[in-house]
């Protein structure tokens, strides 16, 4: 007897065409698929890519990855990472691949090289989408693409040269399809080669995480559903082969090349190091990624809030939910384990996220609030909100942003004023229109006085200006940008012998007995640093030493001469850079 189709209910929950509807709902269908992808491919144009190579590139790490991509294009090595000349093993080599690819299409720029993790962002808002959508409707779908796109902290990150956004874009791939797979009542074995595919991309992009986060999110599923194992000998090999097809490689090429040491670099310091110490230690606390989730949230603390409310109640049927809530846990556990912490770290937990908002603002619509303390807790955190972008205004080191910064405390307000009202709709439009103008006034207006704050492209001008043939000394944060824009041989000053997390293979002067032995073999100098660095180096020089300086934004670039008498006395006052 021929055996019945048994069609799962992964399809039988899709708005899309594929349903057996009438041809005229199908068209509509597919029209507001295409509709809904150009309006929000418009939206990331606007949030992403606006005035993208307006500021300079922003120390330390955009210029990490500048500076290397560019040394890599004018060595003709596609294999292995550089910088200063000499191979650096930091991060894997996709997105260099993507970065020389740019470069050597749009040229050595600031647009060129953010462009890689722009792109990326898009389509990782487009993906969300067609995700949401498939699982719980275009309405949803649209809602969490819209968060996720409007999200300040998202919206930052793929203006900047980071691989968190290619990295983030490939396991949530991996992430999306190992769900819809699970969520299948039959085997579905080209979602299982997609998911290893997408995985060995992410461990080529930034090393084993690419791999472990998938893991994490399918074994914590697989638990928490009490699921028994849906992959079949087969297709475990065939995923297996499709991951080692990928992923391997490069690998087998750079460890040829390098072996042990490459192994120690990247494998035991870049990893296991970073999980068992602490690179930023003040980021080593229990609740610094919830507080990265909250802030990332921004400007939708309400629907987090409505979200959180609502977790232990009954959500959207269907495993898929599941998974995300066994993705995000799974995944927040473990960073939370792990000693070195930053808030990129995490950004591939923002599309699962901005999914349960996206639902969550879908029910608002649909339903209302369903009790008088979500409407008092969703307005307290609009007022929350609107109330933080106040309190920071005062602050010295935000100056170049007051104004955007009184401008989105002014629309949250107005978005808080809405959602008590009960017109959600315009509370989500407003709230939305709020993040693009943040991104509109910090591009336009600001970026003079904000790039003097930011980025050492104005230090490098003075410097290429003055047309002096002295050595740069610089900071170990600003080195790289220093280097980059000015052309000048990489040279640190720094108060400890080794002052990277990773070998760097720069000289390093230490300190200021070290800065004075310098000076009297190779003669006057300029040291380009933050003023309060400055301020702790020159209480320890002698008279004499400090020539004319001159300050941008929060650096100064100091003149030092060499020694004048040997046994001088330190000189009493540390603050001598003018404007």
């Amino acid at each position: 007897m021929a055996r019945r189709h048994v069609q799962p209910p992964f399809r039988k929950r899709l708005d899309s065409p594929r349903m057996q509807t009438p041809s005229w709902i199908s068209s509509v269908v597919r029209n507001a698929w295409r509709r809904d992808a150009l309006g929000l491919a418009l939206l990331c144009a606007l949030m992403f890519g606006w005035r993208l190579g307006q500021v300079g590139l922003i120390d330390p790490d955009e210029p990490f990855y500048a500076q290397s991509a560019t040394e890599m294009l004018a060595h003709h090595d596609w294999v292995t990472p550089r910088i200063f000349g000499h191979p650096q093993f930091e991060k894997p080599i996709l997105f260099y691949w993507l970065e020389m690819g740019s470069i050597a299409w749009l040229g050595r720029n600031e647009l060129a090289e953010r462009l890689p993790a722009a792109t990326f962002g898009v389509l990782l808002v487009l993906m969300t989408y067609a995700f949401g959508a498939r699982r719980w409707g275009l309405g949803a779908g649209r809602l969490g693409a819209l968060v996720l796109a409007t999200s300040i902290l998202f919206a930052g990150c793929c203006r900047f040269v980071l691989t968190d956004v290619v990295f983030a874009l490939f396991v949530c791939a991996s992430c999306f399809a190992s769900a819809a797979a699970l969520d299948s009542e039959s085997r579905r074995p080209m979602l299982w080669m997609l998911a290893s595919a997408c995985s060995g991309l992410a461990v080529l992009t930034k090393g084993p995480l690419g791999v472990l986060i998938p893991l994490l999110a399918g074994i914590s599923y697989a638990w928490a559903a009490r699921m028994r194992p849906r992959l079949g000998a087969r297709e475990l090999v065939a995923g297996i082969a499709v991951f080692v097809a990928i992923a391997a490689p490069w690998y087998g090429v750079i460890l040829t090349r390098y072996g042990g040491a490459y192994a120690r670099a990247f494998f035991l310091h870049e990893n296991l190091d970073r999980f068992l110490r602490a690179e930023h230690r003040s980021n080593d606390h229990p609740l610094y990624y919830v507080a990265v989730l909250i802030a990332g949230a921004l400007p939708w603390l309400p629907a987090l809030a409505l979200a959180v409310l609502r977790t232990f109640q009954r959500g959207p049927a269907g495993g898929a939910w599941r998974y995300l809530q066994c993705w995000i846990v799974s995944s927040l556990l473990f960073f939370t384990a792990a000693r070195s912490k930053l808030p990129t770290y995490v950004l591939f937990l923002f599309p699962p996220g901005a999914l349960v908002l996206g639902v969550t603002l879908q029910s608002v619509l649909d339903h209302g609030f369903r009790n008088p303390r979500e409407r008092r807790v969703a307005i307290a955190a609009g007022i929350v909100q609107a109330a933080a972008f106040l309190a920071v205004l005062p602050l010295p080191a935000l100056g170049p942003v007051r104004a955007p910064l009184g401008a989105a405390a002014l629309g949250l307000g107005l978005a808080a004023v809405l959602l008590g009202r009960g017109a959600w709709r315009h509370w989500i439009v407003t709230t939305s229109l709020t993040s693009a103008a943040i991104i509109l006034l910090v591009t336009g207006g600001t970026t003079t006085p904000l790039e003097a704050w930011l980025s050492t492209r104005p230090v490098a001008a003075l410097l290429r200006a003055s047309a002096s043939t002295e050595p740069v000394l610089a900071s170990p944060k600003l080195v790289r940008g220093v280097a980059y824009y000015s052309g000048f041989p990489a040279i640190v000053i720094a108060s400890r012998p080794r002052p990277f997390w990773s070998a760097h293979p720069v000289p390093v002067v230490v300190g200021s007995r070290g800065l004075v032995r310098y000076t009297r073999e190779a003669g006057p100098v300029r040291c380009v640093m933050r003023t309060s660095e400055w301020r702790s180096l020159a209480r320890d020089l002698p008279h004499g030493m400090i020539g004319d300086s001159v300050c941008t934004g929060d650096k100064v670039v100091v003149q030092i001469l060499p020694e004048a008498a040997p046994n001088a006395s330190p000189r009493p006052n540390a603050d001598h850079a003018r404007d």
